[in-house]
């Protein structure tokens, strides 16, 4: 082919007309925000609408009117110019209209009418396979009335109306009552202006707000477009931050472009990314009017990337505490609360992950003292000169009689006379320090419900009752137990009552010794229904004497009061 030079430019082909049946969606929300967005850009104050079962289609047609008070129709030919649309320059500008909305009835037959005119547009006619004529009629209508049917029952289409007129500017009547219509930013904290959008945050903003909000409406038309939140919002100190949700009321396009022809997402330019910016900076405003607020370093850093200078976020930390490994599992030394501090001079942060976390806990309800009040660390705080500058436990090592725990010989049947755990504190720009605590029990979660520890000689809990400064079978159900949620396994309630069993025998084992081991687990064998039966027969003493080997070798003999003959006892 030989080279030659030509101009070309972007132009429209006639044959998109016949596809014109496949530019919207067709549901009915959608019909609904196309015909509402013709009569607001035609000025129009309010609509009418009626909405009634077509005869003889088993209710699931509807035959509608619909008729705006607006200036009315001055070219019939311009509804079905596909891509012009006729209306003001302002409109033109601000709202860029794709001149297909009147499309959206294609599939139906519509009878338009406005001033003395009036014409009746089939589908083929939207199409361009055929032509209508515009008749004169005799009565004045003021501006646009349509009638069509529509293949949808009177409910759906009731229930999309509704939907759409929400926060649509104009009061719309269906069958005579008005539909209510609110305030799209109801409940917005901070309001600002910006590129044609009204951008309002909130907690929660009033009107149907939730889980994956649509936070951005076009006069009615909502569709949901991710925009980051902002947990910071300090309500109280012992609450946690709220979290500030933005929405944007679009009254103009000029800058930020939404999808033609239904305007159901919003165009990713560099206009949209600029604009995110700017709200993202609006949000920032709005803490910076706070007395104080809890963002993250992250948050914060790019306020000031955005020209919004913050004060660094308030110290709210939540006091350490041993967690349970199951969260069905009760804490045995309370639960973590969050506090608003003044005076940060003597918190030690501790991780979660901290390996001898229980061993640590059980240490300071045992007597240990450390210089400090010690918190969980917030890691979104990570970059705020005040959290750089709290101290830290960096590690921690358990010591049994000066040994190192890893290299203490296991299953020593001796009991050790002393147990300590040395913390590794570490303060920024200090060098590293470390201390030691003694420890009356260390518990190792060296396995899957392995129930490994070991305690100090003669501890406190070395008595038949187990007594001590707190339940030793609960501090290692909270520090051992780890249900298993595979499929072939026991349902958690019962993997929990066998565990526990299983940490009641090694209890009784290492502190009370096989004699009062026995004796605990006669007692125990007495349930509510056997002491019941034995209020009931008055018993006062029951004998166990060994008659054979094996488990089941005893006789086991009742002392009972002698009863009136006839008195049943068995």
């Amino acid at each position: 082919m030989a080279s030659r030079s030509e101009i070309i430019s972007g132009c429209v082909n006639a044959a998109l007309l016949d596809k014109a049946d496949c530019f919207f969606k067709n549901d009915d929300d959608g019909v609904w925000i196309e015909l509402l967005q013709n009569a607001r850009r035609a000025g129009a104050q309010s609509v009418d609408i009626t909405v009634t079962t077509a005869p003889g289609n088993n209710n699931d047609h509807s035959v509608v009117t619909m008729w705006d008070d607006g200036h009315g129709l001055d070219s019939f030919q311009d509804l079905l110019m596909l891509g012009h649309s006729g209306w003001d320059d302002r409109t033109q500008s601000t709202e860029r209209p794709a001149g297909i909305g009147f499309f959206c009835l294609c599939r139906s037959q519509v009878l338009v009418q406005s001033g003395h005119r009036a014409v009746t547009i089939s589908p083929a006619v939207f199409l361009g396979k055929e032509t209508a004529r515009v008749e004169p009629i005799g009565p004045f209508i003021r501006g646009t009335r349509l009638h069509f049917t529509r293949e949808s029952p009177v409910a759906a289409l009731k229930a999309a109306l509704e939907r759409v007129t929400l926060f649509c500017p104009l009061e719309v009547r269906l069958n005579g009552e008005v539909l209510p219509h609110y305030d799209f930013l109801e409940g917005a904290l901070h309001r600002e202006l910006i590129d044609g959008i009204e951008v309002g945050f909130s907690t929660e903003f009033k009107w149907h707000f939730g889980y994956r909000d649509l936070n951005w409406n076009f006069y009615g038309a909502r569709i949901h477009e991710p925009f980051p939140d902002f947990k910071g919002i300090i309500v109280a100190p012992d609450r946690m931050p709220e979290t500030l949700h933005a929405r944007f009321n679009v009254l103009e396009t000029s800058w930020v472009k939404l999808q033609l022809p239904d305007r159901r997402s919003v165009i990713q330019d560099p206009a949209f990314d600029k604009f995110v910016d700017k709200a993202k900076a609006a949000a920032y405003r709005f803490f910076a009017t706070l007395e104080r607020h809890a963002l993250s370093y992250t948050n914060w850093r790019e306020a000031k990337q955005l020209g919004v200078t913050l004060s660094e976020a308030a110290p709210i930390l939540t006091t350490w505490h041993a967690r349970p490994m199951e969260d069905g599992i009760e804490p045995v030394f309370g639960r973590p609360e969050q506090r608003l501090l003044s005076d940060l001079s003597d918190v030690i942060l501790v991780e979660q992950d901290e390996e001898n976390e229980h061993t640590l806990a059980g240490a300071f309800q045992c007597g240990a003292a450390l210089d400090g009040a010690l918190y969980e660390p917030r890691h979104e705080y990570a970059g705020y000169r005040w959290y750089q500058d709290l101290a830290r436990i960096a590690g921690s090592t358990v010591f049994i009689d000066d040994v190192p725990f890893d290299d203490w010989p296991q299953g020593s049947s001796s009991r050790p006379e002393k147990i300590e755990i040395e913390l590794r504190i570490a303060r920024q720009g200090q060098q590293e320090q470390k201390l030691k605590l003694p420890a009356l029990i260390h518990v190792a979660a060296s396995g899957w419900n392995e129930i490994d520890f070991v305690a100090v000689r003669n501890s406190p809990w070395d008595n038949d009752d187990l007594s001590g400064p707190f339940s030793i079978v609960d501090f290692l159900m909270a520090a051992l137990l780890r249900a298993s949620d595979d499929l072939e396994c026991d349902s958690w309630a019962t993997q929990q009552e066998y565990f526990q069993a299983e940490v009641e025998r090694e209890v009784n084992e290492y502190f009370r010794g096989p004699r009062a081991t026995l004796l605990a687990l006669l007692r125990n064998a007495i349930d509510w229904n056997a002491h019941q039966l034995a209020e009931q027969l008055g018993v006062q003493k029951i004998h166990f004497e060994r008659t054979a080997s094996g488990q089941r070798g005893w006789e086991i003999a009742l002392d009972v009061p002698d009863v009136p003959e006839g008195t049943p006892n068995d």
